[in-house]
């Protein structure tokens, strides 16, 4: 009994000094974040830093958060951010977002408020820290930028996973991001459009479905060392895209890769349905002048002529030699998929 009893007063006592000690580094490790990102000019300050969650768990919490580059103009603000993670399987955590946070871009400041946010990011227990997933879900999430532009998300999932089948350094990008409110104002001007021959637009005030999964082939494995090696993207697979607006859908599918001179290159199917929603929605979002949308109509007339159903619309988005276009329509330079470093 005495041999029980000591045995177990033993294992406590491990077991506290392992939390405590691995709290001691938590806490030293964001510090010294911090530390480092002031010396290297980034703006990176906090009003506190505390772990507690003894004996199980690692509750990390930073309050007044704030990160900023002085040379892009990009930053985060937040009141505060908390990660959790259990103490046998530090290699899994947890954050809770709080319901207000401002992002800063170049050109402007975007308030983002939101209910149940929550981040988790999964590597696998191996020393290189290989990422196994990471996802971000919440409950409502709204934002609203200084220029005047709004959009609001229902409940929603955003996730990448490795994926052993796409190869070591592939992944699948998942995505749900319906009910999605957009822009008041830009609905006004969609319905303000009008189109010789075309109904004025009758598209609802939420989108009802935005789904997908999409497959990525990076250069190199999102691990501890990707910030020598700088993954970047060497494939995209669109396995799956799909969108229900009102009476306008479209889906999509295809296959990207970098070419021999790190352009993007292949070729991806859209099919829209109803696709005489779709002129309206181009002129309000400035993509096609108003005196040109008659022209556009009449090539999409005459390029819907060619299904079996006149209601749907089926282009393809080539990128060729460096060259991008989107059916009869040039788009102009493919997007440059391999750093000119790389």
């Amino acid at each position: 009994m005495r041999k029980l009893l000591f045995l177990m007063i033993a294992a406590t006592a491990l077991w506290s000094g392992y939390w405590f000690v691995g709290s001691n580094a938590v806490r030293d490790g964001v510090t010294s974040f911090f530390a480092d990102a002031s010396r290297q000019g980034i703006v990176a300050e906090n009003a506190g830093v505390t772990v507690a969650g003894f004996p199980n768990r690692f509750d990390l919490t930073i309050d007044e958060l704030k990160l900023a580059d002085p040379v892009s103009g990009a930053g985060w603000q937040a009141p505060f951010v908390q990660v959790f993670a259990m103490t046998w399987k530090p290699w899994h955590i947890i954050a809770a977002l709080p319901p207000e946070q401002v992002v800063t871009l170049p050109d402007q400041v975007v308030t983002v408020g939101s209910e149940g946010l929550m981040a988790s990011v999964r590597a696998k227990p191996s020393t290189e820290l290989p990422l196994a997933e990471v996802r971000l879900a919440g409950t409502t999430l709204n934002l609203a930028s200084d220029q005047g532009w709004t959009l609001g998300l229902g409940e929603f999932t955003l996730g990448l996973r490795a994926d052993e089948a796409l190869g070591p350094t592939g992944y699948e990008l998942g995505f749900d991001l319906a009910p999605l409110t957009p822009d008041p104002d830009f609905l006004t001007a969609v319905k303000a459009v009008t189109i010789p021959d075309l109904p004025p637009s009758d598209l609802p005030e939420v989108v009802e479905a935005l789904w997908g999964s999409i497959f990525l082939t990076f250069s190199a494995p999102l691990d501890r060392h990707a910030g020598e090696a700088r993954p970047h993207l060497r494939r995209v697979e669109i396995n799956q895209f799909n969108l229900t607006w009102g009476a306008l859908a479209a889906s999509a599918s295809g296959v990207v890769e970098a070419d021999g001179n790190g352009y993007a290159a292949g070729r991806i199917t859209v099919d829209v349905t109803n696709w005489d929603r779709l002129p309206a929605l181009l002129v309000a979002a400035g993509v096609v002048e108003p005196q040109v949308a008659p022209t556009i109509v009449r090539g999409m007339q005459a390029l819907a002529s060619q299904s079996p159903d006149l209601k749907i619309l089926s282009l393809s988005l080539v990128m060729e030699d460096g060259r991008m276009s989107f059916g009869p329509f040039p788009l102009g330079p493919a997007p440059l998929m391999v750093p000119p470093s790389g």
